[in-house]
């Protein structure tokens, strides 16, 4: 959880334990060092789901401990409405645990296994691995058992006080990372770490003919396997045609790091479990998937209990997504003030709404909350008061019962993380060799993949519907047609595995509608071009010429991140883009059997389904103007064209006056029969981690409104004021769109 960092890096300091391994003089090759014992090759079975504890039972506001003491600062925190808060560590603070007690005031555990292993400081060797183009080794490897021996040791000690009052969650440690953040830190060149890769290629491939069959090696032996930079890769990928790429060396290294940190924090987890089996233990301060920092979302998720994690691009949609019910864990929001209690109010809204358990909040705006400038509380919480009451109480406890699910739509947004590193290197190409200063917070606004993927889910909830993300492995293990989805949405997905398309394609075969918006398949999943077009190029009906190249027909980089200081539009290669009906077409060159022009939303038969092609962008949807603009119109006729044809409607309608509300997001969920509706304004949010981020068009007036059911509801009433509604397909309100409107009521499947 992004606390501002050179705050905490003084009380990071101040805790010295072992030494700094840092890299030394060696041999030259990687292939010449021997380490004493490799890492074991990953895929480690998922931690046990551990329910929320019974203090868990509604939305929580933990205030984090920076520039206030709980305990000296109760009063404040009483007419605040605050009831929760954080220990750091925990080893001598009986205290505080009293207090907790005592207070009726449940906590979450920070660094509980200590800082500077899983966030690496300049105490423990962070300089040493910043703007690096070739491989190093990373101070404490997440491969060495002794850097896993020194965590536990404090888990023991901090777990042993924390666990006696009432504690929600641990987490190990804040922002954790492989590098720093997911910026390009090119770890981990230890040789334990080098022989944990081996191990795992030998896994994955099974000969060493067919490793070199894919990365274009000539290894006698997978000992000889040596991992690589993205430098050493970046030279024979900076254009067309993909085709003739090959990501494989580079993209098989960082998949196996992710893995590897994947699997140290699920080691963690489950030591942590045997000190406290009851509470749930995981980290905060999660980013946005990238190909750097360990954030392979398919991976880790399956290795923690609970987490709070930025909602950059996405990412809480895709953990509300990978923990959906019946193992639904807890996962929470950063909370940063905006100073104004309309913004704040409809932050916490909007995350009770969409299921997040609560939230940690940075307690500082220009000061402390607590003695504003000498005096009592900030007068932007002391107005909001009544909400931050109001959100922890029973309205919160329909939504957070662990029973209920979240009934999405039977529609499935892809999610693939090596098309995620693919279209990283796309984006990297306008940066030549100075890639690696590509910073976390540039990438954050300026990753492709990730703003493809918000763009998407903006689209669909504008067009009155819900979703699940899926993983690529899921995916392939035949997750479409158990959980009866009806539409797959493959957004971006650069790469695909053959037994990814042949799953899709049975899909569509039997009925289900697929979506590809651009790029689809023409890497594998390991990030080599295939020569004969895109994985599902047969299904799309569509042949391909990448010699009419990209966008622009110049770039291959849709988000320019060398104008990272302009507005989004501005970053965008478009400005010879061609296009159909204002809307961008990314491929020039690709066609529908011998047609001249390039295809735009080609519906092909497929048996029993339709697959549809795309060859659009929609990555200016997440602008808020094209979202509110003529574009986003046409994106949204296209796409509800799409889903009706699939024989899906939108559950609710949102209208003010006869005319639909716009940004207005309907979410649902369900526990049998009964079904909790909420209605929240949908903005367009920055993606950053250190402020609340731009939130656009979330105050304007109180709006009557009418909601429109296409089935109706029986025995409805108004969670928050607590009167009876009239039964029916329509609902007449006055909503706050700062605010939630929450409904429940009895709605058969």
């Amino acid at each position: 959880m992004g606390r501002i960092v050179r705050i905490l890096a003084a009380a990071a300091a101040a805790v010295a334990v072992g030494g700094v391994v840092m890299p030394g003089a060696g041999p030259r090759t990687l292939a010449e060092q021997a380490p004493a014992a490799a890492a074991a090759p990953a895929d480690a079975p998922p931690v046990p789901f551990i329910r929320p504890r019974p203090e868990w039972d509604r939305f929580q506001i933990l205030v984090w401990q920076y520039l206030t003491d709980a305990r000296e600062d109760l009063d404040l925190y009483k007419q605040a409405g605050f009831h929760g808060f954080h220990i750091d560590r925990g080893a001598g603070k009986e205290s505080t645990v009293a207090f907790a007690k005592e207070a009726g005031f449940p906590y979450y555990v920070d660094h509980a296994a200590d800082k500077g292993y899983l966030h690496l400081t300049e105490r423990t060797g962070v300089g040493s691995i910043s703007r690096k183009k070739s491989l190093v080794p990373r101070p404490y490897s997440l491969a060495d058992p002794k850097t896993l021996e020194i965590m536990k040791e404090h888990l023991r000690k901090n777990i042993a006080v924390t666990k006696e009052g009432p504690v929600l969650a641990y987490a190990f440690d804040d922002e954790v990372s492989l590098g720093i953040f997911n910026s390009p830190c090119e770890v981990d060149a230890s040789p334990l770490s080098v022989a944990g890769y081996r191990a795992h290629l030998a896994k994955a491939y099974g000969t060493v003919e067919r490793l070199n069959a894919e990365h274009g090696t000539a290894y006698q032996d997978f000992a000889e396997a040596e991992p690589v930079s993205f430098e050493q890769v970046r030279g024979a990928h900076a254009a067309p045609p993909f085709a003739k790429w090959n990501l494989a060396r580079w993209m098989d290294w960082r998949g196996y790091m992710d893995t590897q940190f994947a699997d140290c924090v699920g080691a963690l987890a489950r030591y942590a479990n045997t000190l406290d089996p009851a509470t749930p233990a995981g980290f905060v301060g999660g980013q946005q998937p990238a190909p750097y920092g360990g954030y392979d979302y398919a991976k880790f998720t399956r290795q923690v209990q609970w987490i709070e994690a930025y909602d950059i691009n996405g990412t809480c949609e895709i953990l509300r997504s990978l923990w959906k019910w019946p193992g639904r864990k807890p996962y929470v929001q950063t909370w940063f003030s905006t100073g104004q209690p309309r913004g704040d109010a409809w932050f916490l809204w909007y995350y009770l709404a969409h299921g997040c358990r609560g939230v940690i909040a940075w307690p500082d705006r220009d000061g402390s909350w607590f003695h504003w400038k000498g005096g009592g509380l900030a007068p932007f919480i002391a107005a909001g008061a009544e909400t931050i009451r109001e959100v922890q109480g029973d309205v919160s406890r329909p939504i957070l019962d662990p029973d209920r699910r979240f009934d999405a739509d039977p529609i499935a947004l892809y999610y693939s993380h090596p098309s995620i590193q693919a279209s990283w290197a796309m984006d990297a190409v306008v940066h030549g060799g100075t890639w690696p200063n590509r910073s976390s917070s540039l990438d954050n606004g300026c990753q492709t993949a990730a703003r493809n993927r918000a763009a998407w889910m903006k689209l669909l909830e504008d067009c009155g519907y819900q979703y699940n993300v899926v993983t690529a492995g899921q995916v392939a293990a035949g997750a479409l047609g158990k959980e009866k989805y009806r539409v797959l949405i493959l957004d971006r997905a650069i790469c695909l595995s053959d037994a990814e398309a042949a799953a899709i394609r049975a899909f569509a075969e039997q009925g289900g509608t697929v979506v590809a918006d651009h790029l689809t398949g023409v890497l594998d999943e390991h990030g080599k071009g295939r020569a004969t077009g895109g994985a599902l190029d047969g299904l799309f009906g569509i042949r391909r010429d990448e010699s009419a190249g990209y966008l622009d027909g110049k770039t291959i980089a849709e988000i320019d991140g060398e104008k990272y200081s302009k507005p989004l539009l501005e970053r965008l290669s478009y400005a010879g883009a061609l296009r159909r009906d204002g809307l961008v077409l990314y491929e020039r060159g690709t066609r529908a059997g011998d047609a001249a022009e390039p295809v735009c939303a080609l519906a092909t038969p497929a048996a029993r389904g339709t697959a549809v092609y795309l060859n659009l962008t929609p990555v200016a949807y997440y602008d808020a103007g094209e979202r509110l603009g003529a574009f986003g119109d046409r994106w949204r006729d296209l796409m509800g064209g799409i889903l009706r044809k699939a024989g899906l409607e939108p559950r609710a309608k949102v209208l003010s006056g006869g005319r639909p509300v716009p940004m207005a997001e309907v979410v649902w969920w369900r526990k049998g029969d009964s079904v909790v509706v909420g209605l929240v304004k949908n903005p367009t949010r920055d993606a950053k981690i250190d402020s609340a981020g731009a939130i656009d068009d979330v105050f304007g007036e109180p709006l009557e409104v009418t909601i429109e059911f296409a089935r109706p509801f029986k025995a409805l009433r108004d969670l928050r004021a607590g009167k009876d509604l009239p039964e029916g397909r329509t609902v007449r309100a006055s909503w706050k769109p700062w605010e939630a409107l929450l409904l429940e009521g009895t709605q058969a499947e």
